[in-house]
């Protein structure tokens, strides 16, 4: 049994962006872990303007005095940062590149990820949105050993957590970012003493989801042939990137928020219009329709319903 207290594991962190940050500083702030270094992407073009912009795992380790390295996708580079740094444990949140057998295999306790689903369900990159946009009820977050496949790693805990009928990407991932910094600390202090013990996924029960799930081209809505539950999903799915869009009189509008009503109407799916200074599509359904209350049409800024309604009667 180790006291981490007076026995501080050596830690090596691997993360970009702000939900990385968010397990790195309830690491830092723990003292059962002595965070040796990270590990994060090199500054990036950012903006028109394409300026250098440091990851925010990056800006927050700059701010903390930790040491910082950049293995830029390169196997030797891994093997400099273990030989630099000589870590006890890894721990990754969203770190974005597939990391070399050797490395994760390094560190006595091994290397340990967080990803935000109930594995074997939702394996790969977008599982939050995927979730959402197929109505599951309930999601969570899987403490996983690292492996050489896909989020295939033995499971170490699971913790579950309800997706509301209002939950978007962001309220849901903001949640989901809160409830793991606090816990990991305690749930790699069980680990490391032995108090866990590792659980095999079912691969059989695998699902899969990716990066282009959820591109500008799957986020336009399809009126004619998406069923209006779906629609409503990919409003909420779809934030804060890429926003689900349509045309209108030939024109983009993105729909920030929305809700999907019980409302009669014979116009034909994809319809805009309004009525008592409200704002709703007709969907295929012609009981329900969708409102919307937030969005944004090309080339101006985001607007209510209401703003929209006034500039129309306007021109």
């Amino acid at each position: 049994m180790r006291d981490l207290n007076t026995q501080p594991v050596k830690t090596l962190f691997l993360g970009t962006d702000w939900e990385s940050v968010e397990t790195l500083r309830s690491l830092l702030e723990d003292k059962r872990f002595d965070i040796v270094g990270v590990i994060t992407t090199v500054d990036k073009p950012v903006g028109r303007k394409q300026i250098l912009t440091p990851s925010k795992v990056k800006e927050f380790a700059l701010e903390n005095g930790i040491e910082i390295f950049h293995t830029e996708k390169q196997k030797e580079k891994y093997q400099q940062a273990l030989e630099k740094f000589k870590p006890e444990l890894i721990v990754c949140k969203a770190f974005g590149e597939i990391l070399p057998d050797f490395f994760i295999n390094y560190p006595k306790y091994k290397s340990i990820n967080i990803h935000f689903s109930l594995l074997p369900k939702y394996r790969g990159a977008v599982p939050i949105q995927k979730a959402i946009l197929e109505g599951e009820k309930e999601t969570g977050i899987s403490i996983m050993v690292m492996s050489a496949g896909l989020d295939e790693g033995d499971i170490l805990k699971t913790i579950k957590e309800p997706i509301y009928e209002t939950d978007t990407n962001l309220t849901l991932r903001k949640r989901l970012v809160e409830i793991s910094a606090q816990s990991i600390g305690n749930i790699l202090e069980q680990w490391i003493n032995g108090n866990i013990q590792p659980q095999k996924q079912d691969s059989s029960k695998a699902t899969y989801c990716w990066q282009k799930d959820i591109s500008k081209e799957n986020a336009q809505i399809q009126w004619e042939v998406m069923e209006p539950e779906y629609i409503e999903r990919l409003v909420r799915a779809m934030l804060p990137w890429p926003i689900a869009w349509c045309i209108w009189e030939n024109k983009r509008i993105q729909i920030l928020k929305s809700t999907l009503v019980k409302k009669e109407s014979n116009r034909k799916a994809g319809i805009l219009f309004t009525e008592e200074n409200r704002l709703f599509f007709s969907t295929k359904n012609p009981t329900l329709c969708l409102e919307i209350l937030q969005l944004k049409p090309e080339g101006k800024s985001i607007m209510t319903p209401e703003e929209y309604i006034h500039g129309r009667n306007r021109n």
